[in-house]
């Protein structure tokens, strides 16, 4: 009786420890490369503080239709 808890056990120690590394992969795969992660978030950031300071640093976008029409463009990177 004790041996089939242990094993329960056992499975859901694997399982808690494999999940993360099933997961990332799939989470990360919207961004080609770590990279476009980093550009992503930097990206959102740029846009958080525009919009919460009400200037513009690196455009003059006035509003959130232009976001839409013309979103801003990254640089393009080699592999």
């Amino acid at each position: 009786m004790t041996s089939s808890t242990s094993g329960d056990m056992d499975l859901t120690m694997k399982t808690l420890l494999l999940l993360p590394l099933i997961v990332a992969p799939l989470l990360l795969a919207g961004c080609n490369t770590f990279k476009g992660v980093g550009e992503d978030i930097t990206g959102a950031a740029s846009w958080s503080q525009e919009k919460i300071t009400g200037s513009s640093s690196s455009s003059t976008k006035s509003s959130d239709s232009d976001y839409v029409s013309n979103p801003p463009q990254f640089p393009k990177t080699s592999n």
